[in-house]
């Protein structure tokens, strides 16, 4: 029976692991212990449960390490479902003398500006940035006026999907920027970086002993900075194999590049890219050690197992078939992200009713709904999860917008002010 240690509350893949016949341990932080629905039904279910402080604490990690020794239960594979535990969790493979992951993996798929470095050298095409100190804002942003030129893209060095990142359009812009990142006295890294222009593709793969599994290609609706609200533009379409052949010759070539670049030998990843506009060339963007956010993985729930799943099966089993052998979709199934406009306890969304008026939506999903907070609509905060089909990227492109039209309207929300709901 494979032991596996995971770090994050999910409850999903906690079942996935338990259906899989996995013996699981399980640590979560404060930060998920309050803002998460940790069941704790579902932990009565695990052989170890920790709560934690912070990933980041060598000493709790440490001594967790020791309990496990003492009470005799060995992991054989540690996993991190998420940005935040990566760290952590190459340290915990470390300390049990697991090949897996590994901690100069997670600074290279953490650390933005250490991915780019270590891709670049391998010979892969990348956007070029500037390494930025909040404690010298005017020498940032000075330097970043030599090195790109104006407008830019500026995020944190280890942030998560868009979180924190601006479009920057002067110097003084940049500077005033940096300088309002560092209002709390901390030093904080950034990156800016010049801009790409062109289509946005993410890619989706599951890897075991440097051995791809499964690899996916999916075309956002519009590329991620260009989202600026929750509920328009904000989805992906899978690219049918056959159609794309040499798009995903191309992308094979790359992953494989940036995955000898970063020492990437097992998991499933996440990368992003870009086809430049004007020459087709395909430039890396960033990659994660983790599965995707939003609706993508339900989106394989279309010919088969969920995306997380047919990953857990692999953790489980290295040696179990490879995922989607018989089910190759041959038309564009993809996902839309619907959403209220403005922050706010969500009162009204459309209904199940509401959704089936529209046959070419296959799934609903409903990662918040009627009673929770929608704190704030940025283009990661996710809502409302419609898996749909078309047979065309045009089509996809149509019927996304006409979700959007029809059904973002029918959302409702209230102030979650003290007393007003």
């Amino acid at each position: 029976m494979t032991r596996v240690l995971v770090c994050r509350w999910d409850p999903y893949i906690l079942d996935v692991l338990r259906a899989e016949g996995a013996e699981v341990a399980l640590l979560f932080d404060a930060f998920e212990a309050a803002h998460f629905h940790v069941d704790e039904s579902v932990l009565a279910t695990l052989q170890h449960v920790f709560r934690i402080n912070s990933f980041d604490d060598m000493d709790e990690l440490a001594q967790i390490v020791t309990e496990l020794r003492v009470a005799g239960w060995t992991p054989d594979r540690v996993v991190s479902l998420s940005e935040f535990s990566q760290y952590g969790a190459a340290f915990l493979a470390q300390s049990f003398g697991l090949d897996g992951p590994a901690l100069e993996t997670a600074l290279l798929t953490r650390d933005k500006r250490a991915m780019k470095q270590a891709v670049r050298a391998a010979g892969v095409r990348c956007t070029d940035f500037v390494s930025l100190r909040t404690t010298d804002p005017a020498a940032g942003a000075r330097r970043t006026a030599q090195t790109l030129g104006f407008p830019v893209v500026v995020k944190p060095a280890a942030g998560l999907g868009t979180l924190g990142t601006a479009w920057i359009h002067t110097e003084d812009a940049l500077e005033r920027h940096l300088r309002d990142v560092s209002d709390d006295g901390l030093d904080h890294f950034l990156m800016a970086e010049r801009p790409v222009l062109g289509e946005e593709l993410h890619v989706d793969a599951i890897w075991v002993e440097g051995t791809c599994r499964w690899l996916g290609v999916m075309r956002y609706r519009k590329p991620r900075i260009a989202v600026t609200t929750a509920g328009e533009g904000n989805g992906s379409a899978l690219l049918p194999r056959e159609e794309w052949a040499d798009l995903y010759a191309q992308v094979e070539q790359m992953h494989t590049d940036v995955n000898r670049a970063l020492h990437v030998r097992d998991g499933i990843t996440h990368l992003e890219l870009f086809v430049e506009e004007g020459t087709g060339e395909l430039v890396f963007s960033e990659i994660a050690s983790r599965f995707a956010g939003g609706g993508i993985t339900p989106t394989y729930r279309a010919f088969g197992d969920d995306l997380r799943v047919a990953w857990i099966k692999t953790v489980v089993a290295p040696d179990a078939p490879a995922p989607y052998a018989a089910e190759v979709p041959q038309d564009y199934v993809g996902w839309v992200n619907l959403a209220p406009a403005e922050a706010g306890v969500i009162v009204a969304e459309p209904t199940q009713q509401d959704i089936d008026a529209f046959d070419y939506v296959v799934e609903t999903v409903r990662p918040h709904g009627v009673g929770d907070e929608f704190s704030d609509p940025h283009p990661s905060a996710w809502c409302l999860h419609l898996i749909y089909r078309a047979d065309s990227l045009e089509q996809f492109e149509d019927r996304g917008r006409e979700l959007e039209q029809a059904l973002n309207p029918l959302f409702a929300v209230e102030s979650a002010e003290p007393g007003t709901h």
